[in-house]
């Protein structure tokens, strides 16, 4: 856990922005993935994010954004994947904004139900459709970062999924090896 937050610590330093955490909620439909969006106050789509909460993990704080915003639970990454930049609006009744970096986490919704936020309208997308609507609304520079979290998400599970059908085959060549 130490580690966890002493690389979140560094990823502060190198980017002077202030640390948030996001949940990627994704599924598996068929041979596709589909990504779990939730809105923003202004409208825009986004992932399930928030502040760090102080008695929780960083990962455990993306679990808690993912159930508040979308409904969702299921299997988080106990560490971050990647991360993005994103602009969030001040408080208070001015326009003024502030860049955050937002370190991404993997959630395998394995079930969802009302959220406890209102107007978050969480819906899943296609990965074609999710980087299209996180794109939507934000500048180039912004909308790039987001999206790129998709195809980075993806490659992750590609990934993984090589390593567990590596995994199996081997486990099944033992077993299917001749007795000595």
């Amino acid at each position: 856990m130490a580690r966890i937050f002493a690389d979140l610590a560094r990823l502060r330093l190198r980017s002077e922005q202030p640390v948030q955490v996001a949940a990627i909620c994704y599924r598996v439909n068929g041979s596709s993935v589909e990504f779990l969006l939730v809105n923003t106050s202004s409208g825009k789509w986004t992932f399930p994010k928030g502040r760090l909460n102080p008695s929780l993990t960083p990962s455990e704080s993306a679990a808690q954004e993912a159930w508040e915003e979308a409904g969702a639970t299921g299997r988080i990454t106990e560490k971050h994947f990647d991360s993005y930049v994103d602009i969030k609006r001040a408080l208070g009744h001015d326009d003024r904004s502030r860049e955050v970096r937002i370190a991404a986490y993997l959630l395998e919704v394995e079930s969802t139900v009302t959220p406890r936020e209102s107007g978050r309208n969480p819906s899943w997308f296609s990965a074609r459709e999710a980087r299209k609507q996180l794109a939507e609304g934000r500048s180039s520079l912004y909308a790039k970062q987001i999206v790129s979290i998709v195809d980075s998400a993806l490659d992750r599970l590609l990934e993984q999924n090589r390593k567990s059908a590596s995994i199996l085959v081997r486990a099944q060549s033992r077993r299917l090896a001749p007795a000595r």
